[in-house]
């Protein structure tokens, strides 16, 4: 049926003349094309949109929960929108942060929003030492796959 369709559809773009062109349906489509740049990404529909301050811990609130925005944007203000499935955050009309929306957790961080060079208004945080990246260790495992020499030596590390 879809194919019928289809050629159906492309006997009528040979046979019809365009009103602007004056030349059949099917070549001005092929003229046009030629001139056609690739749209940008467009933007995800949204139910709710607000503006937030990003906080001294590089995250905003929305909707009851956290979310982790780049480290540079702290003190500036931020568009936040209510996506389906997706919490976008922006900043100067670009896309800075995307996390998932309704999760169970209520601090939703990106790791990579605290690395990177600082900026002229904002100080860099300090990167993880050994305890951070022991806890961090400890915390990408489910609580029922951690070993326990794993809480040993984080225990070590903390003396």
């Amino acid at each position: 049926m879809q194919q019928a369709t289809d050629q159906h559809v492309q006997r009528l773009a040979r046979r019809r003349l365009c009103p602007a062109t004056g030349i059949s349906v099917a070549d001005s489509l092929a003229q046009e094309q030629a001139c056609l740049a690739p749209l940008p990404i467009l933007p995800e529909p949204f139910d709710i949109a607000v503006t937030r301050t990003v906080a001294a811990d590089a995250t905003i609130g929305f909707e009851q929960r956290r979310y982790s925005v780049p480290f540079a944007w702290i003190g500036r203000r931020v568009e936040v929108r209510g996506a389906s499935g997706r919490v976008q955050i922006l900043a100067d009309h670009q896309l800075v942060a995307s996390h998932p929306r309704h999760t169970p957790e209520r601090i939703v961080i990106d790791p990579a929003h605290y690395e990177g060079p600082s900026t002229d208004t904002v100080q860099a945080p300090m990167p993880l030492g050994r305890m951070g990246k022991k806890l961090q260790q400890l915390a990408s495992l489910r609580p029922e796959q951690r070993p326990l020499n794993l809480y040993a030596a984080l225990a070590g590390v903390a003396r």
